[in-house]
This record gives structure tokens, C-alpha cells and sequence, in this order.
């Protein structure tokens, strides 16, 4: 085999010896072999990018590479430390040796499983129907679409465009890279480099995904795109962001994360930090409620980025409202994929919140044919929310609103489909029971498993709930009405149909939903790294209400103790939509700092402890007053503490109900009605609450039904509710 030379100035590293080295005949030395561009040792395409660690005295132009016992012609230079970085072709769908010979000798090697580039890796079965959004889905400022789409896996011609940041401070396009407008920006990054403001945007499908990825990259003065040289602007991290929304896919999506601009203010917050950026459109809530294909596609993307740029130093998440949840699943459930997290907005997960939003549409179907008067602020009192419009909406309310939006009871209802899905694919009971089911839970029915009749099991469930508990004991509704609401207020069967009944959950959904990390209990992957949760206060118009910050925190406190490796900070709405606003920067450049203390501790301590120790001095919980002032305190429900009297926190029906503030119980267990809880109440309606509960009502000091501990992370499913742990 050819001997593959390295640079001069790589030599110098590995000098000592190495002549020596060259005329030994004896064994070869120990080369450390490993796959870099996804966790698992796991690629998709046929590629892998892999590190070859070389011993002190070692040459490296002694160093050839072999896939399953056959040579492989292949450039192999040095990467960041004393090691050689090398593409490696020509991999097998399945299991692949990947051995690094030292002249000619096997001197290390690491197995790698190989995907098809369209996926599954490890969320099962592909979804079907599945429609195609080629030729819809534009590009971010050049406007172009990807075209047709050439197979049934969506797939399209990669195209790289330029765009540039005008001086005037927005992205145009750039026809002729080699031919600058006068009035392309220049940028400073915060490593003190200054690079023309020329972003390269590569576009292209991946796990049946629209991808993106956006790196500053001046094609005038830069190499072109290697594993070995990185783009003079680029600080050698990845920004991955995540889209909000929640909603079933069938369909690619029409739009990603971001990845020209980002956070509320639609600025350049990434790439003017020298990020690199990345996101498809399957990593949008609102495309997919599947946070396993999330994963899986992340995991796809970077691997492509890092087979393009070569390694990364880490991987940043970004995102608010379902794209925050997506990151609290993905850091948790697949950890490698992502170093630190910043969610804004945030539920702690999807699964939690179904059912309580859901109450909504209940709850005003309730309110809008009960027998008695119920005035606005019984409503709230029940809802638990600052106001009942967080559910409604209205005219005169500014909010999205859950019943407005569509998602009440929109996420359980087959019928709640994109436009991309035709009509007559669409579940209808009679008409065509086999259509495309659009349930958030049908998404996820390679995790859930399917009933006898093909729907995905559901682990939602209302029985026993007393709405208006809290309300009732306050004095803020009457006996009678309480008694009322939990008569009447029934619940939704599988079709999302209204009826008597309450919601009842499968028992094997529940029990699959905390295995498999739905329910975010705060471990996995979540336990060690670094995370920084936003929060701009729109609890009295919106309904990303303060308080699912504070479930998460407890939920984290519970499973490890301390909340050492989380950071919240919360301001005002006004605040975060100024021009100036600092939060989201403020976030990135903090993250930034902490990653790299982290990467710069070369102790022995674990990985928890290192991230713990490695988090700044000067990034501490809080809140910023209305002037931005920063008030320091830990945050904290049911405290009278000087955040909370700024931005009070609220809660939903199911608090208002008795849920503890952890809000982790899908099907609470029971206990019978004991009439000492309701001193007030007169016998007649005893009577009536005991009917309306003939199986007795929540017992919320007890853990939910099927809840239990999560199995692992980086699960495997099989389409049926079975999963196995990726080895």
C-alpha cells in the first residue's frame, strides 16, 4: 500500500524517533482508532470521519487504512492534538472494520455500523404516507427551492449558495462570490479575527429532512471546504437549532430552526459569533412531534457538517417553545449529540404537557353549557393560568392561545394535519380509517406501540382528576359548581371526540413514555451538561408560562440533587424584543465560555463534577427588572421571593387539581372519597361527587401509574413499543 506523506510542519511533531521508527521491523505500535462524526461509533452514507490518536515516537506516513480487509486510497492528515484525521469511504450498510495499518501491520481498529443516508438509524419504521416538500420549500434569501424530488425518501440535489451581511446589517444574496458588492459587512468574531461577512449555505436532504447548514466561509480567501483547514471565520463550534410549534408530520415540513438568523429579534446571533450553524426541517415542533426522528436527524446533520469541516469542539442547542423541548429530549435520551443546551420557553417535555392542554378545550366546552354562571375569574381559577384567554384566546387578546393555535385538542385529533398532507390521505373514521393519522401520539407510534386497530397507543388520562379543587378550597367557586365541572366535563376519546367518560390512558403507553425518556425526569444525558434556560415573562398573554421552567427544576432537583449543571434567567417581555435586548447574546457567549472550561479540565473527576466546577463565576440564577437590572436568587415556586413578585408565576387545571409542582404524573392513582376533605359540602352533593368518582379520585402523594425510571438512553425502536439499548 502507498505510503500517505503529512505536512512538514506535522512532522516536527513526531520527530523523535521517527527514523527509527520507519526501519523497525517489529510489531506496531497501539493506534488509538475512533469515529468522530456521530456517538455510537454509528454512520450514515457510506462515509466516516475517524481520529487516529498516534503514540509519542510513531510516523505518521507510515499510517494506511483498511475497510473490512480492503485497502482504502484515502488522504490522511494531521488534526487537532497529536493525531491524523482521515474520510473514510466506501462503508457497507451494516457492520464495517475500519483498521488502521502501520506499514501494512493492523495497529488499531473500531467497528462502525453504517445506515442508508435516508435513514432509519434508531427511530424505526419509516412514516407513512410521507409527502415530499422539495419544490415548495424555498431557500432562506436566494429564495430557490431544492426542485423535485428524485425518490420516494424525498431526496434532492445538494446546492451550495452565497449570502452575504450587508453593511445596512441584512443578508442578501451573492450571486458571484468572486465579485463583492460594495457593501458586504466585515466582522470582528469574538477570537479577534476579522473576516468578510460571506456566509456559504448548503442545502440538501437528510433522514428525509430539509438541512441546512451555514458557515462563514469567504470562498476569495478560505480553502475549499476540508476535514483538515478550517474557514478563517469559523471558531470551530456548531450552533444546532430546533423550530417551535408541535404538530404530526406525514410530511417534510416547510420550514427549519434557523440558520441565517436566530432568536427573537431575527438577528445574526450565531454566525456573528463564529458558529457554524445547522437545522432541517424535521427539527421543527411544529413539523414533526417526533423527538426521536429529531435525534436521529440531528445526528445525521452533524454528521454531515463534520464530514465537510471536519470535528467540531462541541455542539450547542438552540430554540425556544418546541424546539426547546426537543433539546430537553435530545440532550437527555441521546447524549453525545449535543454539549449544552440553551431552551427558551421551554416545557420540560412534550408528553407532560398533552394533557393539561388538552384540558382546555374540556374545560370551555365545560364552562360554555353549564347549567350556572361562571364568571371570568372562575374560570382563570380553575384554569390555574393568569388568565382563562391563555386557553381561549380572543379578539382582544394578543396571545397565541392553546384553543386558537388549533393545538386544544388539535394534538390528539387525527384530523389536525398539515396542508402538505392531500385530503384524501387523511384519517377519516368511515371514509378511509386507514389514512394518515395527525395525532402528536401517531408521530411517535414506533414508540408507543399501535392498537388493534393501527392507532397509536395514548398515554393521556383524566380519571379521578377534580378540577377546581384549589378553586373550591380557596372559596373562589362554590361547592356546587365544583361538583358541576367534575360531573360534566367528561373527557376525549381516541378520535378526539368529545364524550361523558373521562380521557383514559393505554397502560402500555404509560409505562413506555417514562422507559423511554418522554416524560423528562431530568436524567440521561440532562444530568451532565451545561444548561441555561431562558425565559421571558408572557404569563399574562401567553401561554409559555413562567412556571414550566420551575417543573423542570424540580424534576432535575429530584433525579440528581442539585441543579449545579442548570442556569435560569428570566426577564421581561418588553425587555427581550428591544432593539439592545443582551439576553440571547448573553446566553451564547456564557455557554461558549463554560463548554470550553469544560473542555480545558483534563482531570479525573466525572463529568458531572467537571461541568459543575467548569460553569462561570458570574453566571447565576435570576431575574433582570423591566430597567434590566439583575437580581440574583435561585428560582423557586410558592416563595415570596423578589422575581416572583415581579413575574408571578401561575400553573394549569391539573395544579389547580392537586398535582405537585413537579407536574410528572401522566394517570394518577386512586384513593377513595373521603367526605372529611369537603367540610362544606352538603350530603345531596357528597352524593353527586362520589357518582361522579365511582372509582375514587387522584392520590397525588403517590407516583403516577406506570411510572417508573427510565431504561437507558439511545434507544432503538422497532415499530411495535419494543425497544432495545443501542450498544
Amino acid at each position: 500500500m502507498k505510503a500517505l506523506h503529512m505536512r512538514a510542519g506535522f512532522v516536527s511533531m513526531f520527530a523523535l524517533a521517527a527514523g527509527l521508527a520507519a526501519c523497525d521491523n517489529g510489531p506496531p505500535p497501539a493506534l488509538d482508532v475512533s469515529s468522530v462524526a456521530a456517538p455510537k461509533n454509528i454512520a450514515t452514507g457510506g462515509d466516516a470521519v475517524i481520529r487516529i490518536a498516534l503514540p509519542e515516537g510513531a510516523s505518521a506516513d507510515r499510517v494506511s487504512l483498511s475497510v473490512n480487509g480492503a485497502d482504502v486510497k484515502t488522504e490522511i492528515k494531521p488534526g487537532a492534538g497529536n493525531a491524523l484525521v482521515a474520510k473514510v469511504p466506501g462503508l457497507k450498510d451494516g457492520t464495517n472494520k475500519i483498521t488502521a495499518l502501520y506499514r501494512g501491520k493492523e495497529a488499531g481498529a473500531v467497528t462502525v455500523e453504517n445506515f442508508p443516508a435516508a435513514g432509519p438509524v434508531f427511530s424505526g419504521p419509516h412514516q407513512s404516507p410521507f409527502f415530499c416538500t422539495t419544490e415548495t420549500w424555498k431557500t432562506p434569501v436566494t429564495d430557490v427551492a431544492l426542485g423535485k424530488a428524485t425518490d420516494a425518501d424525498c431526496n434532492a440535489p445538494t446546492r451550495v449558495d452565497y449570502v452575504y451581511r450587508s453593511t445596512e446589517g441584512k443578508f442578501m444574496p451573492l450571486a458571484d462570490p468572486k465579485n463583492l458588492p460594495a457593501d458586504v459587512a466585515t466582522l470582528t468574531t469574538p477570537d479577534k479575527k476579522t473576516v468578510k461577512y460571506i456566509v456559504r449555505v448548503e442545502t440538501g436532504v437528510a433522514n428525509r429532512a430539509i438541512y441546512q447548514i451555514a458557515i462563514l466561509h469567504d470562498p476569495n480567501t478560505d480553502a475549499a471546504p476540508n476535514i483538515w483547514t478550517r474557514p478563517a471565520g469559523w471558531n470551530g463550534k456548531l450552533a444546532y437549532t430546533y423550530g417551535g410549534g408541535y404538530g404530526a408530520a406525514f410530511n417534510q415540513g416547510e420550514s427549519n430552526g434557523g440558520v441565517l438568523t436566530q432568536g427573537y429579534r431575527n438577528s445574526d446571533l450565531l454566525l456573528s459569533r463564529g458558529y457554524a450553524v445547522a437545522s432541517s426541517t424535521l427539527n421543527v415542533g411544529g413539523n414533526s412531534a417526533s423527538d426521536v426522528i429529531s435525534a436521529e436527524t440531528t445526528m445525521m446533520v452533524r454528521e454531515k457538517f463534520i464530514e465537510t469541516f471536519g470535528p467540531v469542539e462541541f455542539t450547542v442547542g438552540w430554540g425556544s417553545s418546541g424546539g426547546a423541548m426537543q433539546q430537553h429530549h435530545i440532550a437527555q435520551n441521546y447524549p453525545g449529540l449535543l454539549d449544552g443546551i440553551i431552551p427558551a420557553s421551554a416545557s420540560p417535555d412534550s408528553i407532560t404537557r398533552v394533557g393539561w392542554v388538552t384540558d382546555c378545550s374540556l374545560l370551555n366546552r365545560f364552562f360554555e353549557t353549564s347549567g350556572s354562571k361562571w364568571t371570568d375569574d372562575q374560570k382563570t381559577a380553575v384554569s390555574g393560568f393568569s388568565t382563562f384567554k391563555v386557553c381561549t384566546g380572543g379578539e382582544d387578546y394578543k396571545g397565541a392561545a392553546w384553543m386558537k393555535s388549533g393545538y386544544s385538542p388539535g394534538w390528539i385529533d387525527p384530523k389536525f394535519c398539515a396542508d402538505a398532507v392531500p385530503e384524501e390521505k387523511r384519517y377519516h373514521a368511515t371514509n378511509n380509517p386507514k389514512g394518515a393519522r395527525c395525532t402528536a401520539h401517531d408521530d411517535l407510534a414506533n414508540v408507543f406501540g399501535r392498537d388493534e386497530q393501527g392507532r397509536a397507543r395514548r398515554p393521556i388520562d383524566s380519571v379521578g382528576v377534580q378540577y377546581g379543587l384549589q378553586a373550591f378550597k380557596e372559596g373562589k367557586i362554590t361547592a356546587a359548581q365544583f361538583v358541576e365541572i367534575n360531573e360534566k366535563i367528561g373527557g376525549w376519546d381516541i378520535d378526539a371526540n368529545w364524550q361523558p367518560a373521562r380521557t383514559q390512558a393505554d397502560a402500555d403507553a404509560l409505562r413506555i413514555a417514562y422507559e423511554t425518556g418522554r416524560v423528562n425526569q431530568g436524567g440521561g444525558g440532562l444530568a451532565t451538561l451545561p444548561i441555561i434556560d431562558l425565559r421571558r415573562y408572557t404569563d399574562t398573554f401567553d401561554f409559555h408560562d413562567r412556571v414550566r421552567a420551575l417543573v423542570t427544576k424540580e424534576r432535575m432537583k429530584a433525579t440528581n440533587g442539585d441543579l449545579g449543571n442548570r442556569v435560569a434567567l428570566l426577564y421581561s417581555y418588553e425587555e427581550s424584543i428591544a432593539p439592545n435586548s443582551p439576553y440571547d447574546g448573553l446566553a451564547v457567549d456564557k455557554m461558549t465560555e463554560w463548554l470550553t472550561r469544560i473542555s480545558a479540565d483534563k482531570t479525573a473527576a466525572s463529568v458531572r463534577e467537571r461541568v459543575i466546577r467548569s460553569k462561570p463565576a458570574d453566571l447565576k440564577e435570576g431575574c433582570f427588572d423591566e430597567e434590566g437590572a439583575k437580581i440574583e436568587e435561585e428560582m423557586a415556586y410558592g416563595v415570596a421571593n423578589k422575581c416572583n413578585t415581579l413575574y408571578s408565576p401561575h400553573g394549569d387545571a391539573r395544579m389547580v387539581a392537586g398535582s405537585p409542582i413537579k407536574n410528572d404524573v401522566l394517570k394518577c392513582q386512586l384513593k377513595p372519597i373521603d367526605a372529611a376533605d369537603y367540610p362544606s359540602m352538603s350530603g345531596a352533593l357528597m352524593n353527586r361527587l362520589k357518582a361522579a368518582f365511582p372509582e375514587g379520585v387522584c392520590d397525588w402523594s403517590k407516583p403516577g401509574v406506570g411510572q417508573t425510571a427510565q431504561a437507558g438512553v439511545w434507544l432503538k425502536y422497532d415499530g411495535t413499543g419494543k425497544y432495545v439499548v443501542m450498544p
